[in-house]
C-alpha cells in the first residue's frame, strides 16, 4: 500500500513529489512510467 497517488496515465506507478530546486510538491513524477504533472 502506498501514501502516494496512482499515475493516471500507465495505473501502475505511484506519483512522487519531484523537485527542481522549487517547492517539493510542486512537481509529480511516477515512478514506473515517465509521467510528470505541476500541482499548483
Amino acid at each position: 500500500m502506498s501514501f502516494f497517488p496512482k499515475c493516471p496515465k500507465c495505473e501502475d506507478g505511484d506519483l512522487v513529489p519531484f523537485s527542481f530546486k522549487n517547492d517539493v510538491f510542486e512537481f509529480w513524477k511516477c515512478t514506473s512510467c515517465n509521467y510528470k504533472i505541476e500541482k499548483r
